[in-house]
């Protein structure tokens, strides 16, 4: 997902069999094989001041999430993927560009490092030199590698969870 999508699909992958996060089918597994989030909002919190110089993390707290930034630290921290992050967490492909003037990449940047330095899965960040915000939107030869880049990974991902259920059938 890209964008609320990339901070969906974060929140998807990090937050799989949590009840908070599936009220009335607490028995049903949400469990992802993978996310892919691109230009994503990671930390609604802003602890480590990494978010962009654009009011779009307030917008999102005031209009989506119907809370107030100021006043509601914890709301803003259960929004956000990078206070969620543990070590069962799926493989992540987490794309973002450097002139990214909605999101900040500094913030992806630390979201990927603190999920590397936990997850026992295969993290991978792909930073795109002057790239901005939903690049995708338009054809380009960036477009084309990303989209080829999700491809593999998911192609990867597919191979090894197909490959996961077979060794543990034989068991």
């Amino acid at each position: 997902g890209g964008s609320a999508g990339g901070h969906l699909a974060a929140m998807v992958g990090l937050t799989a069999n949590d009840p908070e996060y599936q009220p009335g089918f607490e028995s049903v597994d949400t469990s992802v094989a993978a996310a892919v989030p691109f230009y994503g909002v990671y930390d609604f919190s802003n602890e480590w001041a990494l978010q962009a110089q654009s009011n779009t993390p307030e917008w999102i707290a005031k209009t989506v999430l119907k809370v107030d930034p100021q006043t509601d630290q914890e709301s803003m921290r259960r929004a956000s993927p990078l206070h969620r992050i543990h070590a069962k967490a799926p493989p992540f492909l987490i794309i973002h560009g450097t002139n990214d003037s909605l999101t900040s990449v500094e913030e992806a940047r630390h979201f990927a490092w603190s999920l590397n330095r936990v997850s026992d899965q295969p993290v991978v960040y792909a930073e795109l030199p002057g790239t901005q915000h939903a690049f995708e939107v338009f054809h380009s030869a960036r477009t084309s590698a990303a989209a080829q880049a999700v491809d593999r990974f998911l192609a990867w991902r597919l191979t090894a969870q197909r490959q996961e259920t077979r060794e543990a059938q034989a068991e």
